[in-house]
């Protein structure tokens, strides 16, 4: 079964997106507003079939060809429209709806989204750097951003941020495809959550294996060079928990003293056999 891209699913929403007969024609301007030279091509059955009917039932005149690349194993379909009167004037897009769906034909032509699992990016490459700056326009006057930029002689319009990406694509009609964007972020925040305390307990971990292992270090050079009775009383009850069993925490050192002492309490006593044991290294 062929794997179907996240644009392409974006795509297939927006075909079967219910809309009225005006939203239809505003879908209709957009698609033939984003044509290049009054022509489109794709490999997307749906997309094709989609926009054929709407721009004939707007009232467009089109040519539709479906031609098979044997070499390639697949079948393009091409939209050459023949009526350039349609395109000439922008429609009144002040409206949210009308603009959504404008904005829809004009994505379903030269959009592109990116696989979010990947990296978060949405583009409409038209190519025509006075219609990329329309565009952009329109797409401020209704309270979103775009950037503009250029690449392959054309020039585009790109979003990176995955909230305003999905805010783009709930306006044009694809919440569904909006959800699954914010699923997959959410699920990817998660894990570089999980990720990050992960790494930061092994990192811990690895720290406090260290420190363990040099507090019996210097334990046993202390015994080595002076005997186990040349540490204070409460020094040398703390070496032999320490020496007992390396694993130990602090905290439950601690609780095995008698009488208890607290972990930071612990720590100093262990810091001051590491002062001696330096101190009898000092002398050698």
């Amino acid at each position: 079964m062929p794997c179907v891209s996240f644009c392409t699913d974006v795509k297939n929403e927006l075909c079967r997106n219910e809309q009225d007969d005006i939203q239809r024609s505003y879908t209709a301007k957009g698609a033939a507003f984003a044509m290049n030279g009054g022509v489109f091509q794709t490999g997307n059955r749906k997309t094709a079939e989609y926009l054929s009917r709407l721009l004939d039932s707007s009232g467009c005149k089109i040519k539709y060809e479906i031609t098979p690349e044997k070499e390639k194993s697949r079948t393009s379909y091409a939209i050459t429209l023949s009526d350039g009167n349609f395109t000439r004037e922008l429609p009144d897009c002040s409206s949210d709806a009308h603009f959504g769906a404008f904005l829809r034909g004009v994505f379903l032509v030269c959009g592109f989204a990116s696989d979010p699992k990947k990296e978060y990016q949405l583009e409409f490459f038209l190519r025509d750097p006075e219609k990329t700056r329309r565009l952009s326009e329109m797409i401020a006057e209704h309270g979103m951003s775009a950037r503009v930029s250029s690449r392959r002689g054309g020039s585009f319009l790109y979003i990176k941020d995955s909230e305003k990406i999905a805010d783009m694509l709930t306006f044009m009609g694809a919440m569904v495809m909006s959800m699954t964007l914010m699923n997959v972020k959410i699920y990817k925040e998660l894990r570089n959550n999980i990720n990050r305390t992960v790494n930061f307990e092994a990192a811990n971990l690895d720290k406090t294996a260290a420190a363990a292992q040099k507090q019996t270090d210097d334990i046993n050079f202390i015994i080595s060079e002076k005997g186990i009775g040349y540490l204070p009383d409460e020094l040398r009850d703390t070496a032999k928990l320490r020496l007992e069993s390396i694993e130990l925490s602090l905290t439950d050192i601690g609780k095995r003293l008698d009488p208890p002492v607290s972990r930071s309490g612990v720590f100093r006593r262990l810091k001051k056999i590491s002062r001696l044991a330096d101190e009898l290294r000092g002398k050698e």
